[in-house]
């Protein structure tokens, strides 16, 4: 599964589905990236969770501006 990091005006920042299914909302991009990066760990480490594609430069998300 791909999953993304949305951005808003007010500074929060939402993690979607490639097809647009908002997972979680954050306060803030940090908060964001940090849930990411906790569940592209879990995934790595077979707790039961599918497998998902979680990219980006810094962070194992995508994220969109």
């Amino acid at each position: 599964m791909n999953v993304f990091i949305k951005e808003w005006p007010n500074k929060t920042a939402t993690i979607l589905t490639a097809n647009g299914e908002v997972i979680w909302t954050f306060s803030s991009m940090a908060e964001a990236r940090q849930a990411c990066q906790e569940w592209h760990s879990l995934a790595r480490e077979g707790k039961g969770m599918d497998a998902v594609n979680l990219h980006d430069d810094s962070t194992p998300c995508y994220c969109l501006a």
